[in-house]
């Protein structure tokens, strides 16, 4: 349907695979658009392997983490994601499961457009492991002992800490974890990162912002910490350990005509902004408590 590749995928999130008749509206308004579905079962990435070459869009119904393991699974086959919420929050996502239907029609029509989402590489050379993320890379301690990390920038110290861990997120990324410990929020059309120190022992520590295209190396310099790739995996780091991450792939991820900005989203799904009581709320204090 998209790039003249015919094969339109739907990942499910595990909870809904066992739901038959949950997308037979889609699959149907897929096929009379002229594609050929195909569902992902309990092994996602075997599907993409088989149907990956044929496929021109990717559909995740679920929540944050299903489009979170379907951009992983698409990106370097330059399939573009449609982001379907069957979840709790859904900040990612860009239409909720009763308007698919409508979203197959539209993408059909050619009413969309495709975002750029940069993602991170992440790679421990020590022990050969590589991993891709949309979110984040996260280095943390382990137990509830401090690790001593040390962060250079394009081969530039950027810090030494004695903390909890360290995120470095995407501008995609920085509404996740990051901006839960203390990061700010980021427009994904920016392209930048954040690096924030989880819970420094430091005077002074606050997240730093740098240009997407920076080189990041974290060195494990004192206790034991573990490495993990949105939240997906998670490798021990032994003293003396790096972890460097640099400019990923890009995923397209397909848009709507009259999907809601990142200020809009930043609104209506975590209330960032917004006042605690509306304005019903607020007490009339020009009038005389007793009149």
């Amino acid at each position: 349907m998209i790039g003249g590749r015919p094969q339109v995928g739907i990942l499910l999130h595990p909870r809904e695979a066992g739901q038959d008749g949950l997308l037979e509206t889609a699959v149907e308004r897929i096929r009379a658009a002229g594609g050929e579905p195909w569902i992902a079962g309990s092994e996602p990435a075997a599907a993409l392997a088989e149907h990956g070459d044929a496929t021109g869009l990717l559909i995740t119904v679920g929540g944050d983490g299903t489009f979170l393991l379907g951009a992983r699974l698409a990106v370097e086959r330059s399939i573009p994601v449609l982001g379907v919420n069957r979840g709790q929050l859904g900040f990612l996502t860009d239409v909720d499961l009763p308007g698919l239907p409508g979203a197959i029609d539209a993408v059909a029509a050619g009413r969309h457009f495709l975002a750029r989402r940069s993602l991170l590489r992440m790679d421990v050379a020590a022990i050969g492991t590589s991993e891709l993320a949309l979110n984040e890379v996260v280095v943390k301690s382990t137990g509830s002992n401090l690790a001593r990390l040390r962060i250079d920038a394009d081969e530039e110290l950027l810090g030494e800490f004695d903390a909890d861990g360290v995120i470095i997120a995407t501008a995609t990324g920085s509404t996740a974890y990051a901006l839960s410990a203390g990061g700010p929020p980021v427009d994904p059309r920016v392209r930048a990162l954040v690096v924030v120190p989880l819970a420094p022992h430091a005077v002074i520590s606050r997240a730093v912002v740098l240009p997407e295209a920076v080189a990041l190396a974290v060195t494990i310099r004192r206790g034991r910490a573990f490495v993990a790739a949105d939240g997906a995996m998670e490798v021990q780091l032994p003293v003396g350990s790096m972890v460097t991450v640099r400019p990923g792939p890009e995923l397209q991820v397909v848009q709507l005509a009259g999907s809601p900005p990142f200020l809009r989203r930043l609104r209506e799904k975590v209330r960032f902004g917004m006042p605690l009581k509306g304005d019903q709320d607020e007490p009339d204090w020009h009038q005389h408590p007793h009149d």
